[in-house]
């Protein structure tokens, strides 16, 4: 274990840094202290599997960053990513048990279907929002899942109030150099405090998260009341509250963070993995047609895929794997905390310690990945290749995977099965190759805004996209 001080921080890509300062001096783990507080970063598979799966038990903690997750300031305390591994979270891995397995996911599969063919027809008419659009379809299967709410177009009430709550938590993230972080009590200014502008926007924030976790809560619990609920997943909590063993007043409380939790979880994730296939795409046309040619031979020009044709598709599911390999929308994971000392490979990890899984570093191993900045699906037709560790470890894997992947499975099949992808070109008819550089101040990583050339494959499919229902 290499350990450093202040002066050790990377200046810039922390992710790659880490890789880098493990490879000179040859060690999977590295550490740095900073005014008494250690953060161990674990740069290859055997170590966070050593560590976040087979001690799970101690590595299951979340760290707390005080401008994040405290309740006098943006109060994400009770979030389901973000709150103590404890009573609380155990609880809600428990009510959650029953719709975040694969097999439970699949009863969202009709209505990820449905808005994706909804944006292929958004798409038949401009591309030039590609991204927002994505977000729309995401935003939208998110609310449906969680709430059996139906979103009607981009300005709808609630999925402005959880984008609006997601772009709040982005730019609190961005903060987490606050110096309330390192000097809490400051937590206890008063908002007109000259200079204390970080709290004004702390409490606005939390306001506003408060707002949505409040009204799409009880929008569905007006359903559930007057028997006009579709399925979803705060429908099916609330109606499971008499066996949970719960007073209704925190069965309530758990269902509503559990729920509120969901946007900020998934959507701006799978949007950022959405635009990576589109960046693949542009950039390797051979793997764009690779997989054409599968869609074609195995669902047909008749119809477009659906997720019952998953199995069928293995080139498909390598590209979505290369996709969570090749670009990782969460470089370094999602922060863990020992909750007692450990000793691992003879060096002490203090209680309180900082860990983070360097999910850049493991999915560019050579030995594991060769060519690792290569985007190249072939490379999982080897049974001994892993997937990469695109949704945790352990105890905090995220609950929403097979929902996430479902998502993106079903926009990535159909939007080849459609369209052909390729380079724009300038005003003197030249090729702009795009870069793989990431979008500036974001917590996930989205590559940066990119020209690009999206157009139906053919007259054929454009008349199958303009058939699909409105």
């Amino acid at each position: 274990m290499v350990i450093g001080h202040l002066r050790s921080m990377p200046p810039g890509s922390d992710h790659t840094y880490f890789a880098k300062l493990g490879n000179d001096l040859g060690s999977d783990v590295v550490s740095f202290t900073i005014m008494g507080k250690t953060t161990v970063v674990l740069n290859s598979a055997a170590a966070t599997n050593d560590l976040l799966e087979k001690r799970s038990s101690i590595y299951s903690d979340r760290p707390s960053i005080m401008f994040i997750t405290d309740e006098w300031l943006v109060d994400w305390r009770n979030a389901v990513s973000m709150c103590p591994y404890g009573t609380r979270h155990r609880s809600y891995r428990k009510m959650m048990n029953k719709f975040i397995s694969k097999s439970a996911a699949t009863v969202y599969h009709p209505y990820q279907e449905a808005e994706v063919h909804a944006f292929l027809k958004r798409l038949l008419v401009s591309t030039e929002r590609l991204e927002d659009d994505f977000r729309q379809v995401s935003g939208a299967i998110i609310m449906r899942a969680t709430y059996g709410y139906r979103v009607q177009n981009a300005d709808d009430h609630f999925v402005t109030l959880a984008a609006t709550t997601n772009a709040n938590l982005m730019r609190a993230g961005l903060q987490s150099n606050s110096l309330v972080n390192v000097i809490p009590v400051l937590k206890y200014l008063p908002p007109w405090f000259p200079g204390a502008q970080w709290k004004r926007d702390a409490l606005e924030w939390r306001s506003q998260k408060d707002i949505m976790v409040n009204e799409t809560f009880n929008w569905t619990k007006q359903q559930v009341r007057e028997g006009n609920a579709d399925s979803s997943i705060v429908q099916t909590l609330l109606e499971d509250i008499p066996e949970s063993g719960m007073s209704t007043e925190d069965a309530e409380d758990h269902i509503k963070h559990i729920a509120g939790t969901m946007f900020p979880a998934g959507s701006e994730t799978t949007v950022a993995s959405f635009m990576i296939f589109v960046l693949a795409m542009t950039l390797y046309p051979e793997a764009q047609r690779k997989g054409q040619e599968e869609i074609d031979r195995v669902v047909g020009t008749d119809r477009l895929p659906a997720m019952k044709d998953q199995d069928s598709l293995p080139y498909i599911n390598a590209i979505i794997q290369e996709i969570v390999r090749w670009q990782p929308v969460t470089p370094l994971g999602m922060p863990h905390r020992a909750i007692q000392d450990d000793v691992y490979k003879g060096y002490l990890i203090p209680k309180g310690a900082t860990i983070l899984g360097n999910v850049w570093a493991i999915t560019r191993d050579p030995e594991v990945y060769p060519e690792p900045e290569s985007f190249n699906p072939d490379r999982f037709y080897q049974k001994e290749t892993p997937p990469a560790p695109g949704f945790g470890w352990g105890r905090r894997i995220c609950p929403g995977q097979h929902i996430a992947e479902a998502s993106l499975f079903i926009a990535v099949t159909s939007v080849l099965a459609a369209f052909n992808i390729k380079k724009a070109r300038d005003e003197k008819g030249n090729e702009i190759t795009p870069t793989t550089k990431a979008k500036e101040s974001s917590l996930v990583y989205h590559p940066a805004p990119f020209k690009y050339d999206i157009k139906p494959r053919s007259a054929h499919h454009s008349t199958l996209i303009s058939a699909l229902p409105a």
